[in-house]
C-alpha cells in the first residue's frame, strides 16, 4: 500500500506559510498531553498509540510543495515509536515537558512524536506531540477519547468503533468545492458587510513585546489567573438569561477590556472557529479550525448586557460564515493601523473530559501553557468543569515586562467580575 496524495486545506496553507517565514516553532507543535495514575501496561499502551495513529489518517500524514501546491501525502498505518525516559534527577516533569515542547517537528518527514517520562511508580506523563498542520484544539478532545478507548481495548475491553465521518483529506477537497461554487461570492458580501469600518485593537505601545528580558535569557511567552467560582457562575447564569453562550459572554468582558484601555469605539478581535457545522466532521482530526473577526460597536452599548446581546448576533452570524477564512477576503477590508488582522485573538477552548479511564488507568489531561502563541497578544481560556475557568494571556515575543500582561489580566477579572454582579450596569469607563 502506497501513500497518496490530496490537496492541502486553506489553514494548511497559510500554517506553511508561517512555519516558513516566522522563527517560533514551538507554537507550531500542537501536543495532547496526559497524565497517567495506576498500574500502566506498556504494551497496551503502544497499541493504543499505535491503533490511534491507524485510525486518524492526520497522524500519518505529510506535507510537500508551498503555497497554493501545498499537497498532503497520506502513509499507510505503521507502528509509532514510543520513546520511554525517566524525568531526569533534579528537573520538574513540567521543565521536562517544556523541553519536548519547544523541540520543531518537520512535517516533511512524519508530524507526529509520542514520549513517556516515569514520575513514580504509578504515575507518567504522556505526551504525543503533533505539528499543528495535523491537529487543531478540538481534535485534542478526539484524540484523547480515542487514545484511552484504544488502550482499554488493548487491555481486554470493548473494540473501538470504526470512524464513521470524513477524515482530515476529504474535509479538504469539500472546502475545495466550496470556494468553487457560487456560494463563495455570497460569503464575501457578508464579511464585507460585516467588517467595513472596524478596528483592530492597538495595544503595542501598552503591551511591548520583547524577545529577552535584557539579561539574555527568553522573557515569558504567558501569563495565567483564574475567574473566581463566584464570577463564573454569575456569568453562566447571565449567558442563560441572554439565551448566549460563555463564548460570547467571555468574548464581551474582553471587548469591554480593550475599550476600557484603548478607547477604541469599534473593535475586531480574530477568533478560531472549529468550523466544524457539518456531522460528518464532529469527529475529525485535522487542522480545521478558521480565523474569523468579531466586531463589536462598544461603544454604542449601554450595558455589559447590550453588548452581550450585540455580540450574539455577531457570533452567530460568525458561525453561520466561518466556512470561509477571513485570509480570503480582499485586504484592507479592516483598519490594522499597520499591523496584521490577527495581531490581537481570543480563544475560548470548548470544554473537554480531563479526566478518563480506561484499562484501570486514569487518564488526565494537561493543558500546558509553555507552548506559547503563534499570535501577537492572545487571551486564552479554559472551562474545567462548570464552576472554573482558567485565563492565560500570551505573547508571542515574550512580555517586555510580565506585570504588564497581569495587569491585563486583573482588569479583565475585575470587568467580568462587575459584569456578573450587575449585568445591567453602564459598561466601564476608559481607564
Amino acid at each position: 500500500m502506497e501513500a497518496r496524495e490530496t490537496p492541502a486545506s486553506v489553514s494548511q496553507r497559510l500554517l506553511w506559510m508561517i512555519k516558513h517565514y516566522r522563527s517560533d516553532f514551538g507554537a507550531l507543535n500542537c501536543p495532547v498531553v496526559c497524565r497517567i495514575v495506576g498500574d500502566l501496561d506498556g504494551s497496551a499502551l503502544q497499541a493504543a498509540v499505535d491503533g490511534l495513529v491507524a485510525r486518524h489518517e492526520a497522524l500519518r500524514t505529510t506535507f510537500h510543495g508551498r503555497g497554493a501546491r501545498l499537497v498532503q501525502r497520506v502513509h499507510p498505518p505503521r507502528p509509532q515509536p514510543l520513546t520511554w525516559a525517566d524525568v531526569p534527577a533534579g528537573e520538574s516533569p513540567q521543565a521536562t515537558l517544556a523541553r519536548e515542547l519547544q523541540t520543531p517537528i518537520d512535517p516533511g518527514q512524519w508530524p507526529t512524536r509520542a514520549s513517556v517520562w516515569r514520575v513514580g511508580a504509578t504515575e507518567h506523563l504522556l505526551c504525543l506531540n503533533l505539528h499543528h498542520l495535523v491537529t487543531d484544539a478540538w481534535s485534542t478532545g478526539i484524540l484523547l477519547r480515542d487514545l484511552v478507548a484504544c488502550y482499554d481495548a488493548a487491555c481486554g475491553g470493548a473494540d473501538v468503533p470504526t470512524p464513521q465521518g470524513w477524515q482530515m483529506s476529504r474535509f479538504a477537497q469539500a472546502q475545495q468545492e466550496l470556494l468553487a461554487s457560487d456560494r463563495l461570492g455570497r460569503y464575501q458580501r457578508y464579511w464585507r458587510q460585516q467588517l467595513a469600518g472596524s478596528q483592530i485593537p492597538r495595544l503595542d505601545a501598552l503591551y511591548p513585546a520583547a524577545d529577552t528580558d535584557g539579561a539574555g535569557t527568553a522573557a515569558p511567552r504567558s501569563v495565567a489567573a483564574e475567574l473566581p467560582a463566584a464570577t463564573v457562575a454569575g456569568l453562566r447564569e447571565l449567558a442563560r438569561r441572554e439565551k448566549t453562550t460563555m463564548f460570547t459572554v467571555l468574548l464581551a468582558a474582553f471587548h469591554s477590556q480593550l475599550h476600557r484601555l484603548t478607547g477604541q469605539p469599534d473593535l475586531a478581535v480574530a477568533s478560531m472557529f472549529a468550523n466544524r457545522s457539518r456531522p460528518e466532521v464532529r469527529d475529525t482530526v485535522g487542522l480545521l479550525a478558521g480565523m474569523v473577526l468579531l466586531r463589536a460597536q462598544v461603544a454604542r452599548q449601554d450595558s455589559f448586557a447590550g453588548l452581550v446581546r450585540h455580540l450574539h448576533a455577531a457570533v452567530i452570524s460568525a458561525f453561520a460564515y466561518q466556512d470561509l477564512p477571513f485570509h480570503l477576503l480582499p485586504t484592507g477590508l479592516v483598519d490594522t493601523g499597520g499591523g496584521r488582522a490577527d495581531d490581537v485573538m481570543f480563544n475560548v477552548m470548548s470544554p473537554l473530559r480531563h479526566d478518563l479511564t480506561g484499562g484501570g488507568a486514569r487518564f488526565e489531561l494537561v493543558v500546558p501553557t509553555e507552548i506559547g502563541s503563534r499570535f501577537p497578544f492572545e487571551l486564552a481560556l479554559a472551562p474545567v468543569g462548570e464552576h472554573r475557568v482558567q485565563a492565560v494571556l500570551f505573547r508571542a515575543g515574550g512580555w517586555a515586562d510580565p506585570a504588564l500582561g497581569q495587569e491585563f489580566l486583573a482588569g479583565y477579572l475585575d470587568v467580568a467580575a462587575a459584569a456578573a454582579h450587575r449585568p445591567d450596569a453602564r459598561l466601564p469607563a476608559r481607564r
